[in-house]
């Protein structure tokens, strides 16, 4: 009896010893682990694109075309070319022309599902690109140029009145911005392949598709600091020395006002996108790589770029807000009254100039 108890017992324990090398079998930490990040959604941009994009694009292609164009006409036929910010002027109603005229092809895409072959991909990425470092660029420049006629330079002055300077300056600055376009974003640019079509959406950056995380970095940092960190920079640098001077002499300082409100409005614009765009081309180092993290940033990229297209109508508004000559030629050129003479408007933009190197010579 009691050989037969001390077998039984030795039985139970042996019973007990295996039982929690079965549960634990079956309970694999690991295994939940891979199951949720199997569940992991990721954001589906096509959504808010069909939805949203071909109302609002054809809006803003309209409203931008028709605002561009009459700055356009208004520059060229009334104010006249001679002077240096009114040729800015051009040039960055000409930048956004560019922007605009990619607007109704992705709101087709949009509506469509975004077929189009890799080279017309690349040509409307380009065309995006070069109209937004362009207006990012001349901004740069209408501020510079306004920070030199404030600070009295008469050297630099007298250079940038020369028609030769002008036309330089601009060929430049748009050399520049399709160079750095055709080589760091056409170049590398590689559209997703889907069910074989290629797959160009406006809802998405041009170079996330790219696997070389290096060069996806270095194009969101390029973006940013093209953007929105020069802009920003030129815009503190030249505006805090003339903030007391422009307080006081608001009247004679509209043209002041009007550079500054641009630059400000581009800014306010366009920067929420860019820093969407670098904490998502950089969430490996801000430890935002997550489900919830990587859903709400392609969420924001969207619906920032999608914001940021606006900047096409904003220009035109606000030369009619702030630019009382601009309002003048406005109306004349609706109304197509041919009594006023061209030469007014030389006059007073001549008489501006003379305010300005009064008050050069006075200071």
């Amino acid at each position: 009896r009691i050989y037969t108890n001390f077998l039984k017992g030795s039985l139970r324990m042996a019973n007990y010893t295996s039982a929690p090398e079965d549960d634990y079998d079956v309970l694999i930490e690991g295994d939940l682990k891979d199951n949720e990040a199997e569940q992991c959604d990721k954001y589906d941009a096509q959504v808010l694109s069909a939805q949203l994009e071909p109302q609002l694009f054809s809006l803003v292609f309209l409203a931008g075309l028709l605002g561009n164009i009459v700055v356009v006409l208004i520059l060229v036929k009334y104010k006249g070319l001679k002077h240096t910010e009114n040729i800015y002027f051009l040039n960055l109603a000409v930048s956004n022309l560019c922007f605009l005229l990619t607007l109704p092809f992705w709101a087709y895409t949009a509506s469509h599902g975004g077929s189009f072959s890799d080279l017309m991909c690349k040509i409307l990425i380009g065309l995006c690109s070069v109209g937004l470092y362009g207006g990012a660029l001349f901004n740069i420049l209408l501020t510079g140029q306004r920070y030199l006629v404030f600070s009295h330079m008469r050297c630099f002055s007298r250079a940038t009145r020369m028609v030769s300077c002008r036309i330089i300056t601009s060929f430049l600055a748009w050399v520049t911005v399709i160079t750095l376009v055709i080589l760091l974003e056409c170049m590398f640019y590689k559209p997703q392949m889907e069910a074989q079509v290629y797959k160009c959406t406006f809802s998405r950056p041009p170079f996330l598709p790219m696997d070389e995380t290096f060069r996806k970095n270095f194009l969101a940092l390029m973006m940013n600091i093209s953007v929105v960190v020069l802009p920003l920079f030129f815009l503190i640098f030249c505006y805090v020395p003339m903030r007391k001077t422009l307080r006081f002499r608001e009247r004679r300082y509209d043209l002041f006002k009007l550079v500054f409100a641009i630059v400000v409005v581009f800014l306010l614009i366009w920067a929420p996108y860019n820093v969407a765009l670098f904490l998502s081309a950089f969430k490996e180092y801000f430890s935002l790589d997550d489900c919830k993290s990587n859903y709400n940033l392609d969420r924001s990229v969207q619906i920032t770029k999608i914001i940021a297209t606006t900047h096409c109508c904003v220009n035109p508004l606000l030369h009619v807000f702030l630019d009382k000559a601009f309002r003048k030629y406005l109306w004349c050129l609706f109304h197509l009254r041919n009594n006023t003479p061209t030469q007014s408007s030389e006059e007073s933009v001549q008489g501006a100039s003379r305010d300005e190197h009064s008050h050069s010579t006075l200071v």
